[in-house]
């Protein structure tokens, strides 16, 4: 057996985050020898897959994820789900394999040329960010960078530390437990089998405090920015008159589109004790603009961001940008949880980073994790190149034309708390769906909406974002993604005026709101 053959062979073993019975499930799905052919169409959807927890698995017959979405191409599919995740493009899934060809190349004579292949990956993410100094970690999932930053910050603290979280139920599921240095689920992206909710090996559970600051009343209705700035700067006095070292959150866009914490505000906090209070921005929506986070680690913030949400690439692609300065300084004295070893690999890690710190991994390197950056920075690059204010105005097109398609749907509307400025620059919009009795349809009823959108009835397979609680309601999410700027922007810079350059998107449009009036007709009849 070569190198690549024992390579790719642990990729699908040891790698992969999943047990025997379901590799085996998969393998008998995709029956192609790895040998000589590791870069085929099914070898390449196989590992897309990968290294990551039970939501990204495919089941057996439909291929689909818990998620809905695909890892092979469906062109024929509507998809408006990027605040969930997406299939993945056709671009995308082609540089995958691509890419696994090249490392098949790269890895026959040196078993050390995975580090350059990985190292590529992190540095065209700092490249197209145009953040060169940052050092980028690879994440499988916006989860587990929460777990990797509060490792990260509790490795060079020497107090216990408090976890500052913002906005707990509209960010990841699993994000509460993570923020408290504790296994969200029972089984970890690289396949370690954990008990859920018990505390990472390293992270006492006495030394980890979660404060969890709300962006909604118990209505629903959105906080105000100085009220939750209040609360964040009294949290940060407070720990640290107790002596304790704080973490920070500073939600850049929540799942319904809000932020949470002014910059103003995290810079305040930042500087009343250097070095006992570091920040987070939880940028995985990556609605934002990329201005803004270069600004970020400029200010000395750490930035967890994913290649899945709105850069469309496929879900379970997560990493967390650390400013130059602090990365040094966690390069010379962390004390990582030993945990942390079984959600990260150590080709997640820059060099730099990895070889100055005694730690001792499990894992040598997630490959599904790779090639699902690689098919996400076809859409991340293209979109970088684009000027930021080409991306507000696409983004503010896209707000406006679902606005106005919102009123022909019987049941459903633009609630007024969820109705602010803030949709226009995230490229989102939260619908209000009334069931048959003339309430508000609840989390589980616009979850059963979801799904019929992705049957066949009615019209073509369409993705939504999921459910989100709101007080007594729920919502789904129409969104843009990445994918959407870079095609109207390209066909604008081919001479084609707004309008035009927008029909395909709204052709999408007027068949997904006619599938979701039939199945909402569909399900109040049911």
């Amino acid at each position: 057996m070569n190198h690549f053959d024992r390579l790719a062979t642990a990729a699908l073993t040891e790698e992969t985050g999943m047990p025997a019975t379901q590799r085996g499930t998969l393998a008998r799905a995709h029956p192609v020898p790895l040998d000589h052919q590791s870069h085929s169409p099914a070898s390449v959807s196989f590992l897309l897959g990968t290294g990551g927890d039970r939501r990204i698995w495919p089941d057996a017959i439909t291929r689909r994820n818990r998620y809905g979405t695909r890892a092979t191409p469906a062109e024929d599919e509507i998809s408006f789900s990027s605040t969930t995740a997406t299939n993945v493009s056709a671009e995308g899934f082609l540089a995958a394999g691509l890419e696994l060809a090249r490392l098949v190349d790269l890895a026959s004579p040196s078993p050390v040329a995975s580090d350059r292949w990985f190292a590529d990956i992190r540095a065209r993410i700092a490249r197209a960010l145009g953040c060169a100094g940052a050092h980028v970690i690879l994440a499988a999932s916006g989860t587990d960078a929460e777990l990797l930053a509060l490792c990260m910050i509790a490795g060079i603290s020497g107090r216990p530390l408090t976890n500052v979280l913002v906005a707990p139920d509209e960010t990841g599921n699993g994000v509460p437990k993570a923020a408290a240095g504790r296994h969200y689920s029972d089984l970890t992206a690289l396949g370690s089998a954990v008990e859920a909710g018990a505390p990472l090996e390293g992270l006492p559970p006495d030394r980890i405090e979660v404060r969890m600051i709300a962006i909604r009343n118990e209505t629903g209705e959105p906080r105000h920015q100085h009220e939750i700035d209040a609360d964040v700067i009294a949290a940060v006095e407070t720990d640290l008159r107790r002596q304790r070292d704080v973490l920070v959150h500073v939600l850049d866009t929540s799942k319904t589109g809000l932020p949470a914490v002014t910059r103003e505000a995290a810079r305040h906090v930042a500087a009343l004790a250097p070095g006992r209070v570091h920040v987070v921005v939880d940028a995985c929506q990556f609605r934002g603009s990329i201005s803004r986070l270069r600004q970020d680690l400029a200010d000395g913030f750490v930035v967890a961001l994913t290649g899945s949400k709105f850069i469309a690439g496929p879900p379970f692609s997560g990493a967390l940008l650390v400013p130059a300065a602090l990365a040094e300084q966690f390069a010379a004295r962390a004390d990582i949880p030993a945990g942390l070893a079984d959600y990260s690999a150590a080709q997640d890690w820059p060099a730099m980073l990895r070889q100055r710190m005694n730690f001792a991994f499990k894992s040598e390197f997630n490959l599904g994790l790779g090639l699902r950056w690689v098919a996400a920075l076809t859409n991340l690059d293209g979109y970088a190149a684009i000027d930021e204010s080409q991306h507000r105005l696409v983004k503010e097109q896209f707000v406006g034309r679902v606005r106005s398609r919102i009123d022909a749907v019987k049941g459903v509307f633009l609630h007024q708390d969820d109705d602010g400025d803030h949709l226009g620059s995230r490229a989102m919009v939260p619908l209000t769906i009334m069931n048959g009795a003339g309430s508000f349809a609840s989390f589980e009823e616009c979850q059963t909406i979801q799904v019929l959108m992705r049957g066949l009835d009615g019209g073509p397979i369409c993705h939504v974002g999921q459910a989100v609680r709101l007080g007594s309601r729920s919502v789904l999410r129409v969104a843009a993604s990445a994918a959407e700027v870079v095609d109207v922007s390209a066909r604008m810079a081919a001479g084609q005026p707004l309008h035009q350059a927008f029909r395909p998107i709204d052709a999408r449009l007027d068949i997904f709101f006619r599938k979701l009036s039939a199945v909402l007709h569909q399900f109040r009849g049911a």
